[in-house]
């Protein structure tokens, strides 16, 4: 088996095993069955969310064109296998979008070795940190386990087909600006468990890069399909929501944080910020320790549609190999008394 850099000619193979992975799914089609006409999440909104989910490793990133970060297993000039990352924002991580094989492709050895070639490769390139989101069922989970991958975050995905907004005052909601930012990343360590900024955020550069994968890299309402706002009570933020914009092919996106010490304002915040959320398909996500967001949204008829893990591996900076280590040591040796005879040389004196 060969692993290699993807090229144009291989994308068609690349395709087919991309949509070969949407088989038929007993789970989708029992929620199907369950939504009817009168529910919050219609059906064919449901199945188009639930594909963007669950047959990526990431959440909301489709398979893009052919990158420097796409690469195919190859065995008898097929395609058996590919893998596909994208730098983080900072460019010291990458994320893995897809990890996608054939059903012959064995018992995992070609998902092991592509992700060893991206490590390989990320290395080369001055990357130590690998993240990826992955549905916390996914049968490839185990392999990133044996390749060194621990999570950090759970998250659950909910999901909501949502009116016009309605015409309330958005109140207590307001633009973040950039000179928020310090205040939003205060407002982060209040929130988070220690062993999930301990990942993200262990220092302010590298959690704008990592949570939610970037958003806070550009704190401005209205830079990009973004949109970041604050409630702002006078000694700080007390709640940060990030809305990214609906696409033609994918869903409105929602993320937010509240202080645990103003746990008692979920319902308000979640009903003032629908203000500004564009009408259609909407996925909230939702970390596992922000409990009455979670049940302020659920309230409001977001449906659990799935469960994915957070999960890092970082390596050392400096890899060597003891083989390597020990044939420098030898040469070392060896060299001490060539080093010492020109020594004593020099010191002679002249004539």
């Amino acid at each position: 088996m060969q692993i290699r850099l993807a090229s144009y000619r291989d994308l068609s193979q690349v395709d087919d095993l991309y949509r070969a992975s949407e088989v038929a799914d007993p789970e989708l089609d029992r929620r199907l069955q369950r939504a009817g006409p009168q529910n919050p999440v219609p059906g064919q909104a449901l199945a188009r969310a639930w594909y963007i989910l669950t047959k990526g490793l990431s959440s909301f990133v489709p398979l893009a064109d052919v990158s420097d970060q796409l690469y195919v297993a190859e065995s008898s000039g097929r395609v058996v296998g590919f893998i596909q990352a994208e730098p983080a924002p900072g460019g010291r991580a990458w994320q893995v979008l897809n990890l996608c094989l054939a059903p012959d492709a064995g018992d995992g050895a070609a998902a092991s070795r592509l992700l060893e070639h991206l490590f390989s490769e990320g290395l080369a390139r001055g990357v130590h940190r690998f993240l990826v989101r992955i549905p916390a069922e996914h049968p490839l989970s185990a392999v990133f386990r044996v390749q060194g991958f621990h999570p950090y975050v759970t998250e659950q995905i909910r999901f909501r087909e949502l009116p016009a907004p309605p015409g309330d005052d958005p109140a207590p909601w307001t633009a973040a600006r950039p000179q928020d930012l310090a205040g939003i990343h205060s407002l982060y360590l209040r929130t988070a468990p220690h062993a999930v900024a301990a990942v993200e955020a262990p220092s302010l550069k590298q959690w704008r890069a990592t949570f939610q994968l970037g958003w806070l890299a550009r704190v401005d309402a209205r830079a990009g399909d973004s949109r970041h706002f604050i409630v702002d009570r006078g000694a700080g933020s007390i709640a940060w929501a990030g809305i990214r914009l609906p696409a033609r092919a994918r869903p409105a996106l929602v993320a937010a944080m509240l202080d645990p010490q103003e746990a008692g304002l979920a319902v308000e915040v979640v009903h003032s910020l629908f203000t500004q959320i564009p009408r259609g398909p909407t996925l909230w996500v939702l970390r596992h320790y922000e409990g009455e967001l979670t049940r302020a949204v659920a309230a409001r008829g977001f449906e659990v549609i799935a469960t994915q893990l957070l999960m890092v591996r970082d390596l050392p900076i400096k890899l060597r190999s003891p083989a390597r280590g020990r044939e420098r040591a030898v040469l070392a040796k060896a060299a001490l008394p060539l080093a010492g005879a020109r020594a004593a040389a020099n010191a002679r004196p002249p004539g």
